[in-house]
């Protein structure tokens, strides 16, 4: 009989509401002893009363601290644990790297309805989700012999993490369905990530068609709960062969796994900005594959993140795809100077080039995929009688209009002001005016500008009911849809062969955040939109409009050449010390009171330079700040960045962290840690 299950005390996860996910000692009774296991199920006495819970195992100990007073664990569940010690492994390195505690770690991993007491009674899903209605093809396909080069050439490397680099319509797709197709011939199980719901779709509606869907499931946000406890029972029982999902598929508990596809690896939606943990997906799959021996890791991407394609480069690790799948051609882009038009009394958002484009295209039979990549009708509204930006009042930064609920909306927070008519500050009516211009904006101006095609609109606020984006999509893949409008959830995945034409409305907007990181997503979003084009018989075409023509990096994605620009954006990460030169932590300080958080910044700030002064480490260990934060004020609380760049990798960050749990702070100031974050706003 193993030691382990003879200790005296199980370390149990509970849910209650007032108290939130906390972990609890309990003493194991002795008819469980040699039998109780991790991740199994257990009923507690909880509280007065004779109250019982519902709570998981997730560690054993023989000691208890001072003068608390264990009870026995009532009952043990299931004797089938619902996950095992590899796996709380994963989830503690998240809580230690991520800078969270396990509890809150596993309240993210697990379905939240898991700490019902009986799930028994868990009611089923009312139906199957449409995609997994879908039926598997006849149609046979066969990999070219640039695509079968790369993909022998993946087989052979000894690396644990590839990076499939290839250029959009290059078939990486197909590259990895014959890795998930040997996969499963060898008796192991596959995780496929993408980094949008609307794309889990479409991968595995192609998925389906090619394996069937006997052995296929989803797992992302948009699915209800009854639906994830199916789909953790089949995975549990190892009757799923492909997991298709978002970001936190990546906790679900697949058995045997064998390789992970991380598709689109770069983009931003990879990584949990709100609520802790802040955990990227790309990593936490990377210390996946490490905790199962045998599995690999394919990162894929038209436009790699700079640290992934740097990293590549330097293990021997890239694969790449740069021509299109049977030598089709790239999309030729044109870019129009907005200056120009104006100069020509063209006021309106649409370049007189754009629409000739737009109705030789309808005209054609082929369809038109517009790109604007900010929600709403308008960017701000203010007053003309007195120059007043109409603003949120928790957040202190413009409101943004939606003219199909006649309302001013906050993104951030929420905050909502209907039916709007006079300024805030001086109260004038009729003064208010929008400008900038918003995804729904350029609906209703497309709308008034060819009524007679069929136009939609694809965006977070058009989404209203479930399976609304699958919908949408599949009406636009069967010709539905002349035009669709869209934010970056458009940009990515799309394999229609029937657009022939991707317009970008204000390509300035993917450049102007004042983010390290925002030539690389500017230039990413225009690569990857300008690759919906063209991807069938028809020759495609890509309009950028700006008002600066002259920024190289739109001139690089005008090219779409991602070598030159990893060259240019490499050059200036290492000149400043950024990734992959170093790993950032961010420290957030804020409080509703703006000296308090500046002044909690600065000691804190001041307190970890003299920290690692001590120990010599100034140049490995740099620390910026504090400085108010781009976005200052957010849900009423006023916002200080304190920057560490960690040349020490994993040295550094644990020297980091350890000075920061020894941090106490008053009540009125929170900090928030954000390891790796994508953006520092």
């Amino acid at each position: 009989m193993s030691k382990i299950n003879n200790y005296k005390y199980a370390l149990c996860l509970v849910d209650i509401s007032t108290l939130g996910t906390k972990t609890f000692s309990y003493l194991i009774p002795d008819d469980m002893k040699g039998i109780i296991k991790i991740g199994q199920p257990v009923t507690l006495p909880f509280g007065k009363g004779g109250r019982k819970i519902k709570g998981y195992v997730v560690g054993f100990s023989d000691y208890l601290e001072a003068g608390i007073k264990a009870k026995y664990i009532d009952e043990i569940l299931d004797n089938e644990p619902m996950f095992n010690l590899e796996y709380l492994r994963m989830l503690e390195w998240v809580a230690n790297y991520y800078f969270s505690d396990l509890p809150t770690v596993l309240k993210t991993a697990l379905p939240e309805k898991f700490f019902q007491k009986n799930l028994k009674n868990y009611r089923k899903p009312n139906k199957e989700l449409k995609v997994l209605q879908t039926e598997k093809s006849k149609e046979k396909n066969t990999l070219s012999d640039t695509q079968k080069k790369v993909y022998e050439e993946i087989k052979k490397v000894n690396s644990k993490t590839s990076l499939l680099y290839g250029i959009t319509g290059s078939g990486k797709t197909e590259i990895y369905f014959k890795l998930i197709e040997d996969t499963i011939k060898d008796g192991k199980n596959v995780l496929f990530l993408a980094p949008e719901i609307a794309l889990v779709s479409q991968l595995t509606s192609r998925t389906i068609k090619r394996f069937g869907k006997t052995s296929v499931g989803i797992w992302h946000s948009s699915i209800t709960e009854a639906e994830k406890y199916k789909v953790w029972q089949k995975l549990r029982n190892d009757e799923i062969k492909i997991l298709f999902g978002a970001r936190s598929s990546v906790f679900a508990p697949i058995k045997n796994l064998g390789l992970i596809i991380i598709d689109e690896e770069n983009d931003p939606a990879y990584k949990q900005t709100m609520p802790a943990p802040r955990y990227s997906a790309v990593e936490v799959a990377k210390k996946l594959i490490e905790l199962n021996d045998g599995s690999k890791l394919i990162l894929g991407s038209a436009t790699p993140d700079i640290q992934s394609y740097y990293e590549a480069k330097n293990t021997n690790s890239l694969f790449v795809l740069n021509k299109r799948y049977n030598e089709a051609e790239l999309p030729k882009v044109k870019v129009v100077d907005m200056r120009m038009e104006r100069g020509f009394g063209n006021n309106g958002i649409f370049s007189k080039y754009l629409m000739d484009e737009i109705k030789k295209t309808i005209e054609n039979k082929n369809q038109v995929i517009l790109l604007i990549n900010r929600r709403g009708f308008s960017s701000y509204t203010q007053c003309m009688e007195c120059s007043t930006i109409i603003e949120c009042p928790k957040c202190a930064i413009p409101l943004i209009y939606h003219s199909q609920t006649q309302s001013h909306r906050c993104h951030y927070c929420g905050y909502e002001i209907k039916n709007l008519t006079k300024c805030t500050n001086c109260e004038a009516e009729g003064t208010l005016e929008n400008f900038g211009t918003g995804t729904q904006r350029v609906e209703e101006i497309a709308g008034k500008i060819f009524p007679d095609y069929k136009i939609h609109r694809l965006d977070s606020d058009s989404l209203t009911k479930k399976n609304e984006h699958f919908e949408i999509l599949e009406a636009f893949q069967n010709g539905e849809i002349d035009i669709l409008i869209g934010t970056q959830m458009i940009a990515k995945g799309l394999d229609n062969p029937n657009v022939t034409l991707v317009g970008v409305i204000n390509a300035d907007l993917c450049f102007n955040l004042p983010d390290f990181r925002s030539s690389e997503r500017g230039f990413s979003l225009l690569c990857q939109v300008a690759g919906r084009s063209g991807r069938g018989k028809d020759e495609g075409k890509v309009i950028f409009q700006t008002f600066n023509n002259s920024n190289i990096f739109l001139d690089k994605a005008r090219e779409q050449d991602y070598e030159s620009f990893f060259e240019n954006e490499i050059e200036i990460r290492e000149a400043f010390d950024y990734p992959p030169f170093s790993k950032i932590i961010r420290i957030i300080l804020s409080s509703d009171n703006n000296f308090r958080a500046e002044k909690s910044a600065m000691e804190i700030a001041m307190r970890l330079k003299d920290w690692i002064d001590k120990q010599s480490l100034t140049e490995r260990l740099i620390v910026m700040g504090p400085a108010p934060c781009i976005l200052e004020k957010i849900r009423g609380e006023f916002r200080f960045n304190i920057l560490v760049k960690n040349k020490l990798d994993e040295k550094g960050h644990n020297i980091i962290l350890s000075f920061l749990r020894k941090i106490i702070l008053p009540n009125d100031i929170k900090m928030i840690i954000d390891v790796d974050p994508m953006d520092i706003l």
